[in-house]
């Protein structure tokens, strides 16, 4: 309906009132100005990009998307090694009062590599924040023998109360008795939590005559060698950082240590062997 009233109008012969009034603007006549339409698109000015401010924003907003530098790290796979090993520390050294054999002070590889060691490596972040070290009593073992963290929870998975002593022992190159501090645990499924000095060595042990023992070192960036004596870090910036292992005292052996220094490229993976000595 609309298409055919404009028809009509044009064919009528007749102006409207409307095509008077503005027959001349509409035609471009009398303002001396060319209607809008007739403004060549190069004349209009260019239009910005939006969220954009001309040359010198551009430029900045390009730097800023680049973000700062990232630091210069790289990666740290560091292998402990005891050559060796005596067979009296690879044997059990008797039975727990579970009747179960009690683990030997050490497992070494066939290649001589040494799990449940402590590695520390100055400059290293911690693997978790906060870092809690998490032992389990059952079968009257402790597991793992080996943690590290700024706080410990030991839980039970025992049908009965048991009683374990929680010892500050100094520190890795200067390791005392220290004196028991009894903790007290329920029946499986409960948890027992304490807070630990910040870079101190605790040993925590069953309540038997020749106790199972586990160690607890609140070392920042520790970590403890898996089942093939390896560790890996992460991110460490570029550089020289030391190294220290240790396998602590159990089964009648004495701790051993072993020191290196590891030298981080940026980007690549840097290996470090080091040696535990007594």
């Amino acid at each position: 309906m609309v298409l055919a009233a404009v028809l009509a109008a044009g064919c009528s012969g007749k102006p409207r009132a409307e095509d008077a009034a503005h027959g001349g603007a509409a035609r471009g006549e009398g303002a001396g100005s060319a209607p809008a339409s007739a403004v060549p698109p190069s004349a209009a000015p260019p239009s910005a990009a939006p969220g954009s401010g001309g040359a010198g924003e551009g430029a900045r907003g390009s730097a800023a998307a680049t973000g700062p530098a990232k630091p210069a790290v790289g990666d740290l796979q560091i292998r402990v090694e005891w050559a060796e090993v005596p067979a009296a520390a690879r044997s059990s050294p008797g039975r727990t009062r579970c009747k179960t054999p009690r683990a030997p002070s050490v497992a070494p590889t066939t290649t001589w590599g040494i799990p449940e060691a402590l590695v520390i490596v100055d400059g290293a972040a911690p693997a978790t924040a906060p870092a809690i070290a998490n032992v389990a009593l059952a079968d009257c073992a402790l597991s793992p023998r080996v943690a590290v963290g700024d706080r410990l929870a030991i839980t039970s998975a025992v049908d009965r109360p048991a009683k374990l002593a929680l010892r500050k022992r100094g520190t890795l190159d200067a390791l005392v008795p220290g004196t028991p501090v009894p903790v007290m645990l329920p029946i499986a499924g409960h948890t027992a939590t304490a807070a630990l000095d910040a870079g101190a060595i605790y040993s925590l042990e069953t309540d038997e005559p020749e106790p199972e023992v586990a160690f607890v070192a609140a070392a920042p960036g520790g970590r403890v060698t898996d089942a093939t004596g390896h560790v890996l870090i992460r991110d460490l910036a570029a550089g020289a950082h030391a190294v220290t292992a240790w396998l602590p005292p159990r089964g009648g052996q004495p701790a051993r240590i072993g020191h290196g220094t590891a030298t981080i490229v940026a980007g690549e993976l840097a290996e470090l062997t080091v040696k535990l000595t007594q």
